[in-house]
């Protein structure tokens, strides 16, 4: 990627969209710009972007503010997708060839034909292990429909728990610290290998449910929420070393486009 290119995440939540671009300096990360505005309440159904005249306008105003070269990473709903593990085959194969082997072992890893299906794969945590991501087609189009008549192009849709996760990396924290972020009704948490999707209350109950070993948690909202009263607010801005005021009054609105804009080259 060319050094003066715009990193750009993209979180488009329900009721509000948020972005935020970096460049990165031989010492740190340079803020560029973050762009923040309000959406109807019904932008996301069960999670599925819903086009309007109101979200085309505001992403058609955006894209003329952005320079010529950016990459354009877009959150994407966890509950969107399905991920199994597929065993890598015992002899290395070539991109096109391991490319056919994923999509053959689709038809037994999920319940729909390949045909209805983006799918994507990664190495898994485990050795020898892929971790293949499926979503519907259609779904997959319905996001991509008014970005595409905004003039822009995503590089790629992520996952909002992968972002979380490697913004829990890039703090550097002590090993399995969480960070726990309240967005749209639910509450993500994650530390630096493993992020939770749930919906209710973030108690600390659950929290320790679901991390054990945690040995500090820090908490941000994108809207309001009710935090504990004694919770350790986190900012993804305090990971740039370079910014300019102003900066967004709450910045925990910026914490998935934050890590969306992190993401290197894949």
């Amino acid at each position: 990627m060319a050094f003066h290119t715009w990193q750009i995440g993209l979180d488009i939540q329900n009721r509000q969209i948020c972005a935020l671009a970096l460049q990165p300096r031989r010492d740190g990360w340079q803020l560029r710009h973050w762009w923040q505005q309000r959406l109807p309440q019904d932008t996301l159904r069960n999670d599925v972007l819903q086009s309007s005249p109101e979200l085309l306008a505001a992403l058609t105003a955006w894209r003329q503010r952005l320079p010529r070269r950016y990459s354009l990473r877009v959150a994407l709903p966890a509950r969107l997708v399905l991920q199994r593990q597929l065993p890598l085959p015992a002899q290395p194969l070539k991109a096109q060839a391991l490319e056919h082997y994923v999509q053959a072992a689709a038809r037994r890893l999920f319940p729909l034909e390949p045909a209805a299906l983006a799918l994507d794969y990664r190495p898994a945590a485990q050795e020898g292990q892929l971790c293949v991501t499926a979503a519907r087609l259609e779904i997959i189009e319905q996001w991509m429909t008014p970005l595409l008549q905004a003039g822009l192009t995503p590089q790629v849709f992520e996952l909002t728990t992968d972002a979380l996760k490697r913004l829990v990396r890039q703090a550097a924290w002590p090993p399995g610290a969480v960070l726990a972020l309240h967005q749209d009704e639910r509450w993500l948490w994650s530390d630096a290998h493993t992020a939770v999707d749930t919906a209710g209350v973030a108690t600390p109950e659950a929290l320790r449910q679901a991390f054990p070993d945690a040995p500090a948690v820090a908490w941000c909202a994108a809207g309001e929420a009710v935090l504990p009263a004694d919770a350790t607010l986190f900012s993804p801005f305090d990971l740039f070393r370079y910014q300019q005021p102003p900066l967004p009054e709450n910045p925990g609105a910026f914490v998935l486009a934050a890590g969306l804009a992190l993401r290197g080259d894949e």
